[in-house]
């Protein structure tokens, strides 16, 4: 839906096998200068997870808990919506920054 709207952004899954485990994605995503968006907060609880995150040098954003228990439809109006500002967000923190979105849109940074 984004690159719809004329967004430059990639599904993983385009990219590397869907069955790819977490290290050795973000390992290949090592140096890429991107912005990687998920909802799997779980990421930066487990220590061998969120080293290699780290490593990768990228920019993480992660949508809190709330985002998963929306329907699908309500998913992409609330990207839609929030797009701009979490884009905005984005470009203006420092490369390999670590936040979380919450639902109303406002960022969390996280400190490792």
């Amino acid at each position: 839906m984004l690159c719809a709207l004329g967004e430059d952004v990639v599904s993983l899954r385009e990219e590397y096998p869907e069955g790819i485990q977490d290290v050795p994605l973000f390992e290949k995503l090592r140096g890429r200068h991107l912005v990687f968006v998920s909802t799997d907060t779980s990421q930066l609880t487990r220590e061998h997870e969120a080293r290699a995150l780290q490593r990768s040098g990228n920019t993480a954003l992660y949508f809190g808990p709330f985002f998963e228990k929306m329907t699908l439809w309500d998913q992409a109006i609330w990207i839609v919506r929030r797009w701009q500002k979490i884009k905005g967000f984005a470009e203006g923190v420092v490369p390999g920054t670590v936040a979380e979105i919450k639902q109303n849109g406002k960022s969390l940074t996280y400190r490792f």
